[in-house]
C-alpha cells in the first residue's frame, strides 16, 4: 500500500485458533463493511481430509486459495470494503493476496499453548489441536518485507481490534473518515 490509500480488504491470517474469525467479525463491525469466513471457501474434499486430522497440502490449498482470491477481487471491483479470514501459512500465499492491490494483511500471532488450550475448547469445528503442529510447522515467518500488521491475539478480542485500528490509522490517517468518504 502507498500514498496511504486506505484497503479495501483486510484478510486476517494465522494459524488455527488465533482469533481469525471472531475478531475478523468484530474488525468488520468497526469499519461497518462485509465479513466473509474464508473457511468456507474449502472444498469439502479438504474439509473432509482436515477432519479426518489429515494436514493438507500445497495442491489441496490451491482451490481454495483461488476462491478467496476470487472474493477478494470481487470486493475490489465492486468497491465494497471487506474482512475475510485466511490462514496464508505461506509467504508465496500472502504475497498472492497482497499482489491483488488495496488489500491490507493483518496477522494475529499467538503462542503455541495458547492455540492449544483455544482449539481444545472449540466445538463442532472440523480442525481440532491435532492439526496443529502441521500448521505451525507449515507457517513461514513473516518477512520484514511483508507489509503486515501484526498484533498479539492473546488480549481480549475488543483489545485486539483496538491494536489493529491504531496502528491502521497510523497507516491509513483516511480511515479515521467514514467508508464513505474514503
Amino acid at each position: 500500500m502507498t500514498n496511504g490509500v486506505v484497503p479495501l480488504v483486510w484478510v486476517m491470517i494465522g494459524v488455527s485458533g488465533s482469533g481469525k474469525t471472531t475478531i475478523g467479525r468484530l474488525l468488520a463491525d468497526r469499519l461497518a463493511c462485509d465479513f466473509l469466513e474464508g473457511d468456507r471457501r474449502h472444498p469439502a474434499a479438504n474439509i473432509q481430509k482436515m477432519a479426518a486430522q489429515m494436514p493438507l497440502t500445497d495442491v489441496d490449498r490451491q482451490e481454495w486459495l483461488d476462491a478467496i482470491a476470487d472474493d477478494i477481487h470481487r470486493a475490489i471491483t465492486l468497491n465494497r470494503e471487506t474482512v475475510l479470514t485466511c490462514s496464508a501459512l505461506k509467504q508465496a500465499h500472502r504475497q498472492r493476496l497482497a499482489n491483488l492491490g488495496l488489500v491490507q494483511l493483518v496477522w494475529l500471532t499467538l503462542p503455541e499453548p495458547d492455540l492449544r488450550q483455544r482449539l481444545a475448547q472449540r466445538q463442532n469445528h472440523y480442525m481440532q489441536t491435532e492439526l496443529l503442529a502441521s500448521q505451525l510447522d507449515a507457517f513461514e515467518r513473516i518477512d520484514s518485507k511483508e507489509a503486515t500488521i501484526a498484533v498479539d491475539a492473546t488480549q481480549s478480542p475488543s483489545e485486539v481490534v483496538d491494536q489493529i485500528w491504531w496502528q491502521a490509522i497510523d497507516r491509513y490517517p483516511r480511515l479515521k473518515q467514514v467508508w464513505w468518504q474514503r
